[in-house]
């Protein structure tokens, strides 16, 4: 059997579509998410309209994850954004908040309507504490890039790669890299998931510190939003270990948005790794 990777700049392509009008999935959105060493993060989104006549975004729900409204603010209707013609809109960390019914924190994903076509981005940013950037029109720090997806163009059921991820197999001392993997199932129904490394199945790894055997499957229920963190289990007696690049494999059982988050360190730069489709024949 020979197996043969899509090769990434496809799905950069694909990415770069608009979508017509429908559902689209952000997979990640946070808002004052408390991070290590003081970070606090806050997305922000950018609707794009390349089309000759408005188009008309709905916030049409949010994909928990965890959110606090101590204060909650009533909605009417579903919060809206008009992009006029050919045209960008910034739909505000502050907006965003205001428009989940007056949270103060919260992390997930959103599902959006857009009755036209439409390119949805979203810039995960890293405030270093400055908390008064919410009422800011734009964000600004580091930052980490999403792309909203189509309903109809979501990973399908079957066998993806989650290139390039790092980690450093026995660490002695503190660690250069956090790699975290997110799924976002806007469906009713659950969803199963499979997580491998391709060639070192029953290895054990840790999942939110938790030390688990691959292949190790995760339910991912309807409606809901899940990220864990991914570690080598420790290897006692081994030498340390440096810094390694792995694939991770995952199978799903049905449409899922889902991603991987490699975060340095050193430098707090985020990086996203979007799946690629594996194919056999």
């Amino acid at each position: 059997m020979i197996r043969r990777y899509i090769l990434p700049v496809m799905i950069l392509v694909l990415a770069g579509v608009p979508a017509v009008a429908g559902e689209l999935v952000l997979p990640v959105f946070a808002h004052n998410l408390e991070g290590r060493s003081g970070s606090l993060w806050s997305s922000e989104i950018y609707l794009t309209n390349p089309g000759e006549q408005p188009v008309l975004v709905e916030l049409a729900r949010f994909l928990p994850g965890d959110i606090s409204k101590p204060t909650p603010c009533d909605l009417f209707m579903p919060p809206t954004r008009v992009v006029p013609p050919q045209s960008a809109t910034v739909w505000t960390a502050n907006g965003l908040a205001t428009d989940l019914g007056c949270a103060e924190s919260a992390r997930g994903g959103l599902v959006l309507r857009a009755d036209g076509p439409v390119h949805v981005t979203s810039r995960l940013v890293n405030l270093g504490g400055d908390e008064d950037q919410g009422t800011a029109a734009v964000l600004s720090g580091r930052g980490e890039a999403f792309e909203a997806i189509s309903i109809e163009r979501l990973p399908a059921a079957g066998a993806h790669l989650l290139p390039a991820l790092m980690w450093s197999r026995n660490p002695c001392g503190d660690l250069a890299f956090d790699t975290f993997v997110g799924f976002a199932n806007p469906s009713a129904d659950p969803v199963a998931v499979v997580l491998d490394i391709p060639h070192e199945g029953g290895r054990a790894v840790r999942i939110d510190g938790r030390e688990v055997f691959l292949p190790h499957l995760v339910q991912i229920p309807g409606n809901s939003w899940h990220q864990f963190r991914l570690t080598p289990a420790a290897d006692e007696g081994s030498p340390c270990g440096t810094v390694e690049s792995f694939l991770l494999r995952v199978d799903i059982d049905a449409p899922l948005a889902f991603y991987a988050s490699v975060i340095d360190r050193r430098s707090g730069d985020p990086r996203t790794v979007a799946p690629v489709p594996l194919t056999t024949d």
